[in-house]
Order: structure tokens, then sequence, then C-alpha cells
């Protein structure tokens, strides 16, 4: 836990430098995310559930020929157990091919996946946000960054995937084109990332009231269209049929519906004050927080969806910044201060959790 404490006080600590201007923008995300990845990165094997299964995946993986590597499709089977096969997207399993040449030990695959993802979290705020340090702070402690404690590749696959967000913004030549090879590059590490294709769509409607409107009760009905969207995954991810028949984790609400709760208001006081010169970036980050919320429902009764939906809950690091703006200037300090408490709440509640205890690779 003191670790956690540590690494939660210095970001608030580089967010006052650079608040006092001692630092630059781009100073402060280097010592922000540094620190994030070092710690991830350094951590032990059972820090995190799933920590130990990819180090088993990394040893595996000298079994697995390049042939196989090149010719297997999206998928490559790394192991089998009771004569089950057990596959990996291609991606994931080639980068523990490629790290293997030059060393052995698995634990290099967790430094380079921590400080790849980290690094590009921190090139998605320094692209698409003014103000960097509560996007950031939002990044560390709202679940995004405690999960990559587990679901290190799916993390990874939200970082990748999320550069399509950056390049429809800059509307450009070949700027869909571009997106949709982001989308996929990410999708070859964890096919759930394909869900981030709605972007393309989302980007494509116009950013007004009536467009907003649109995809708020499509949100609304997304909990009611549960068989149609799972047939259109098993499709897309055969494998993925078990998890409609079977929840492999709890379902538990907790605090985090609080959470819920806020964003809920939030969507719809920005719905009724609503301006079509509000911008792209709060059209996306509206639509993009009641789908995560209308998933997250979902997932109550199907565990699954609750991994789906951290692909648009990384959009909160817009959403909570922009909200600021129906506070008078006196009472922007409160509400910001409000912000930083309750997501340091949350970010101990996560960190304190048995899986969750932190020690050194080498302790």
């Amino acid at each position: 836990m003191t670790v956690y404490i540590f690494e939660m006080l210095f970001v608030l600590f580089a967010g006052a430098l650079l608040y006092s201007r001692k630092v630059s923008k781009k100073t402060f995300l280097i010592l922000s995310f540094f620190t994030m990845a070092l710690i991830l990165g350094l951590r032990g094997e059972t820090v995190g559930e799933d920590t130990a299964h990819y180090i088993d995946v990394f040893e595996k993986t000298k079994y697995i020929s390049w042939k196989t590597i090149f010719t297997s499709g999206t998928d490559i089977v790394y192991d089998k157990i009771w004569n089950v096969d057990r596959s990996m997207e291609v991606a994931y399993v080639l980068l523990n091919k490629i790290v293997r040449i030059f060393t052995s030990n698995a634990q290099w695959i967790l430094v380079i996946v921590a400080f790849t993802t980290c690094y590009l979290m921190a090139k998605f705020v320094y692209d698409n946000c003014d103000r960097v340090f509560l996007p950031t702070y939002i990044i560390l402690c709202e679940s995004l960054y405690m999960q990559s404690f587990n679901i290190a590749r799916q993390t990874l696959a939200i970082a990748i995937g999320l550069q399509a967000y950056t390049l429809l913004k800059k509307e450009c030549r070949h700027s869909n084109i571009k997106a949709i090879l982001a989308i996929f590059i990410a999708f070859l590490f964890h096919k759930s990332a394909i869900v981030l294709l709605l972007l393309v769509p989302l980007w494509k409607i116009k950013d007004n009231r009536r467009g907003m409107k649109y995809i708020i009760i499509g949100s609304i009905l997304m909990p009611f269209l549960t068989t149609a969207i799972g047939r259109f995954i098993f499709v897309i991810i055969p494998r993925y049929e078990g998890y409609f028949q079977n929840n492999y984790w709890d379902a538990k609400v907790g605090a985090v519906a609080f959470l819920w709760l806020i964003e809920l208001f939030m969507i719809i006081y920005i719905f009724k004050r609503y301006q079509n010169d509000d911008g792209k970036e709060v059209f996306i980050a509206t639509a993009c927080t009641a789908i995560y919320i209308s998933l997250e429902l979902v997932g109550l009764k199907f565990t699954a969806f609750t991994r789906i939906t951290l692909y648009f809950r990384a959009f909160l690091v817009f959403l909570f910044p922009f909200f600021q703006r129906y506070f008078e200037s006196k009472s922007r300090l409160v509400y910001k201060s409000g912000l930083i408490l309750l997501l340091s709440l949350f970010f101990l509640s996560y960190a304190s959790t048995p899986a969750r205890l932190y020690y050194f690779f080498w302790q």
C-alpha cells in the first residue's frame, strides 16, 4: 500500500509543479507516467490477478515457432489443458517471441508492456488535452491504471486503440483508414478492441443536440439488445461465446454506483445545456460515457461486458474536465478538489484489495 500512496502523492506533487509553472506539460506527463510504468512493470508475480499467467505465456512462447506465428491467423494456440486449446492473439504472442530473442527473463515482458501502455496513454493525453493534470489523475485513479495490473494485454490494446481518436481528430486525408488501422493493431493484441470501431461512425454524426439525443436513446436501448450484441460478438470472436454462458467473476456494484450516478447526472446536464459549438470532443466524451454506463448495466448480467466498458470509460478524461465550465470561477476549485478527493478514494480502494498487495519482483 505504501508504494501506491507514494505514487498517488508523487503525481499530485507533479501536478502542483505544473500548476505553479515550474514544469512543462510534457515534463509533467513524463514524470507521472514514467512513475506509473515503473511501479506497474516492476511488480511481483502475484501483484494482479493475471500477472502469473502472463509470465507463464512468456515461458510457453519458446515452444512456438516463428512459422506458427506467421501462419496461424489472428489467434495462436500456446498451450493445451485437458485437451482444450488455450489461445491468445497473435500480436501479443509475437511481442513475447521478440522479447525472448534478447532475454529469457519473463519480467521484461511486464516492463515492456507497462512502459508501452503508459507511453501511449501519455501520448493520448498530450495530443488531446490542453490541461493534462486532471486527465492524468483520472487515468491513475478511476480504474484504468489499476486494471493494468490484471488485464495488462487489454489495457495495452486500449492504449493502442485510443490513438484512433487522435487520428480521427486530425481530419486529414485517409484519417478514417489510419484510425481503423490503429484499431486493427489493437485488435491483434486483444480482440475486444474491435468495439472501438464505433468511434468512426460516432465521429461522422453531426455534433449537435439531435445527434446526442440519438446516441443517448441508443444507449438506453442497449441493455435490451444484449442478445443481438452477443450474436455479433460470436461472429467476430467465437471463443467469447462462453462468456455469455458463464460468469467468470462476480458482478458487484459497490461504491462505483455512486460514480455512475455522478456521470449520469453529467450526461443529462450536458445534454440540457449543450451548444452546437461545444465541440466534437465533449460530444464524443458524452456519447462514450453513455455507452459505458449502458454496458456496465449489461455487465451486471453478463460480466464480460464490464471488460468492454473500459474502452469507452477512457473518455472520462474529457468528460470530467469539460464539466468545469458549468461552474463559476470561484466554484471550480471546489469541484476540482471534490473530484480529486473522490478519485483518490477510489484509487486507495483499488490499491487495498488483496490482489494489489504490492512487492517488487526481486523481493
